[in-house]
């Protein structure tokens, strides 16, 4: 093989190895210390969430911010929580109780009003979230 080719293609070859695995390990990273592991230990949810979720939103778990890859759906009892596939490494669906969910205030992030909440009994999350899905929503009757 001639040795210029050798180059390029190890290159052509390892990037996609080498950037899927630093892309795993990010996610699992920021899942870790943000909190949506946290959660997962005790909310985690078979997928899919409800179908009523609204996609690309953005949001906050601790301090990582989910900039438009939020899946939120919420009913009477539960908030529903997931990302789009390609940031689901290390991020579990989550279904949490609304009675394990404690409103903390407001905020501005980004450039939107959201909902503080502190999320698990003893408290495991921060999570920030637009106002409309940072509510329970009555059932449909």
């Amino acid at each position: 093989m001639n040795e210029s080719i050798l180059p390029t293609l190890m290159i052509v070859v390892l990037f996609p190895i080498v950037f899927a695995a630093i892309w795993l390990g990010v996610m699992w990273i920021l899942a870790l210390t943000g909190g949506w592991r946290a959660l997962a230990s005790r909310y985690a949810y078979q997928r899919p969430i409800p179908p009523t979720a609204q996609s690309g939103l953005s949001g906050m778990v601790g301090w990582v911010g989910y900039n438009h890859v939020l899946k939120i759906a919420s009913s009477e009892q539960y908030l529903f929580l997931d990302v789009l596939a390609p940031f689901r490494p290390g991020h579990p669906a989550l279904r949490i109780p609304w009675r394990d969910i404690e409103f903390r205030g407001n905020a501005r992030w980004p450039r939107r009003d959201c909902h503080v909440l502190r999320a698990g009994r003893p408290p495991l999350a921060t999570l920030t979230l637009p106002q409309e899905y940072a509510r329970p929503r009555p059932s449909a009757s």
